[in-house]
């Protein structure tokens, strides 16, 4: 993404025509990175937002979600010392940098007006906010900053200096002019290279647009060609997408970029619709890795459990050996004399001479009764055990369900609302009061051929779908998969074969299976769909169904457009 020079200037421009003479009513600052001013322009109250985080330093307007702090951080207690209630004289771009210059006029000691300016320096990882009056530095976010070894020291009560520009030029300036014309031998690239402010991508178009209209290099007129490109007020804002996805915001459509272009009213719409993806994505991908690793976490703990309690099954299956231990030992009792340590026996059942061990201190009746009560604890054990390995493998079946959720959802939301799951199934312990959120659209719905087709996203949604649906209604599942559950309302109607067929594609991309070649989808009337009292959630049971074979590709674009 340009967030160069080039970008700012008509980022500028437009902050300036929309905030010129506007009021300060109030100044938020969330953390070191982010500052936001609520501005009244005498039409609305308005949020121009700066975040000068090392990764995406930018300025823009809009609503944020950060929260309010409850303490102020210094230095927004110094701007609205300074700032509450100014009025903003001119915002502007300092020289062709990377430096947004805000002129604020505030109220002083008997009501005078006195000039103070807010410079907004975006460079990565040296971003800062520096708060001046007459060019002394009143206060700065990130404190003292000694920006290339000590060269441009910001301490409170000195005068502000500008960046060093490491030997790079103006775009207007006689240096770069002559700069150009005295090294006409090099690359249209190296020369870009000396260009103060000017972003690799930025440098490119310049260079592809000034070929296009001129055969021959001259310095003259690149440099002329230069200034025309940078400075025309002209824009056609624009965000470049690849697969949907925004890889770039412009001023204007750069002919050297590839991609899906879409055009906005202003830079600052297309700004915010990138950053908002961009920040969209960020999020998703976060919460994402949590939950995946919530999830896994728990399936190991569940297979361990199970596996412990299928071990603790084996050993009291084992009963019925010691139930034939002491049958044998009652009926060779007349070969045990009193000190035998062990005993041979002819096993009834193999037909071969086990050797059985004896507690020489004890009667032969009393040796088997040791064996006899080893029998009947382990037939109670296994009593005990069946429950438990019920309710080990539902809860692990349950877990696994939830991750092809996760790995199944598609946006923001719907890892939201997996989010939520896990709260109630006491995976996540939640923050604070839990306010419940209702869903504007709580399911995929589509249409097909005049039928209502509603998907679950996750299994409270599956659960819910198939208990609004009416008992005629359809039912679809892929088979030996986790998948959303899916309805097709009939509204009293016979269902086409064409709808069910459909119905299972997008079941079946909504599976486990999605990339595994074709997928067994079974349906059946809703009231032959059951679900177990006590049951984990998105699990059921089903009877009376059919089954079909499809392709879980094959509605991919009618997904996306819908």
């Amino acid at each position: 993404m340009p967030q160069d020079a080039f970008t700012l200037l008509h980022v500028c421009r437009e902050l300036n025509e929309k905030f010129i003479g506007g009021k300060i009513n109030k100044i938020i600052q969330y953390d070191e990175d982010r500052i936001s001013f609520l501005i009244y322009t005498g039409k609305a109250t308005e949020k121009l937002n700066i975040c000068v985080n090392p990764s995406s330093p930018r300025i823009w307007i809009g609503e944020t979600d950060y929260g309010v702090p409850l303490t102020a951080l210094n230095f927004c207690m110094l701007l609205r010392k300074h700032l509450q209630n100014a009025t903003i004289k001119d915002i502007s771009l300092v020289d062709f940098d990377r430096i947004v210059k805000i002129d604020f006029l505030s109220g002083g000691e008997f009501f005078s007006s006195n000039i103070k300016t807010l410079y907004i320096e975006l460079m990565g990882r040296y971003s800062n906010v520096i708060l001046t009056e007459q060019d002394v530095v009143l206060g700065a976010n990130r404190g003292i900053n000694f920006l290339d070894n000590g060269v441009r020291p910001l301490i409170t009560g000195k005068k502000y200096v500008y960046p060093p520009n490491k030997d790079k030029f103006l775009p207007k300036s006689e240096e770069f002019l002559s700069y150009i014309i005295d090294n006409q031998s090099l690359d249209v690239s190296n020369l870009l290279s000396k260009l103060q402010g000017v972003s690799t991508v930025t440098a490119k178009e310049i260079e592809k647009q000034y070929f296009l209209q001129n055969k021959k290099f001259s310095g003259k007129s690149f440099f002329e060609f230069v200034n025309n490109f940078l400075y025309n007020e002209k824009t056609s804002p624009c965000v470049i997408k690849k697969d949907q996805t925004p890889i770039d915001y412009l001023a204007m459509k750069y002919l050297s970029l590839d991609g899906e272009v879409q055009y906005f009213d202003s830079l600052l719409k297309a700004e915010d619709y990138y950053f908002s993806a961009k920040e969209k994505a960020r999020q998703e991908k976060q919460i994402k890795e949590r939950l995946l690793s919530i999830i896994n976490g728990a399936i190991n703990k569940s297979k361990k459990r199970l596996n412990a309690i299928n071990q603790r099954r084996l050993d009291a299956q084992k009963c019925e050996e010691n139930k034939k231990k002491g049958d044998l030992i009652l009926t060779y009792v007349y070969k045990i004399n009193r000190g035998d340590k062990t005993l041979d026996a002819l096993d009834y059942e193999s037909g071969k001479i086990i050797k059985i061990e004896l507690n020489s201190d004890l009667s032969p009746s009393k040796n088997a009764e040791i064996y006899y009560k080893k029998y009947n604890k382990g037939k109670r054990t296994l009593v005990a055990l069946e429950p438990q390995i019920k309710m080990a493998t539902e809860e692990l079946d349950y877990y696994l369900s939830v991750l092809e959720e996760i790995q199944l959802a598609e946006n923001l939301e719907e890892l939201k609302l997996i989010k939520e799951e896990f709260i109630e199934s006491n995976l996540i312990k939640p923050q604070g009061r839990v306010i419940k959120k209702t869903s504007q659209k709580p399911y995929r719905e589509y249409q097909i051929d005049g039928f209502t087709v509603k998907v679950g996203r996750n299994n409270k949604e599956n659960d819910q779908i198939s208990q609004d649906a009416r008992q005629t209604d359809l039912w679809l599942h892929a088979k030996n998969y986790h998948s959303s559950h899916v309805i097709i309302e009939s509204m009293g109607k016979e269902i086409p074969f064409f709808v069910i067929e459909k119905s299972a594609e997008i079941c079946a991309y909504y599976s486990g299976g999605r990339n595994g070649g074709k997928v067994e989808v079974v349906y059946a009337n809703k009231k032959f769909v059951k679900k177990p009292k006590g049951a984990k959630l998105g699990f059921c049971t089903y009877t009376n169904y059919q089954s079909i074979m499809v392709n879980p590709l094959n509605n991919i674009e009618f997904l996306k457009t819908h």
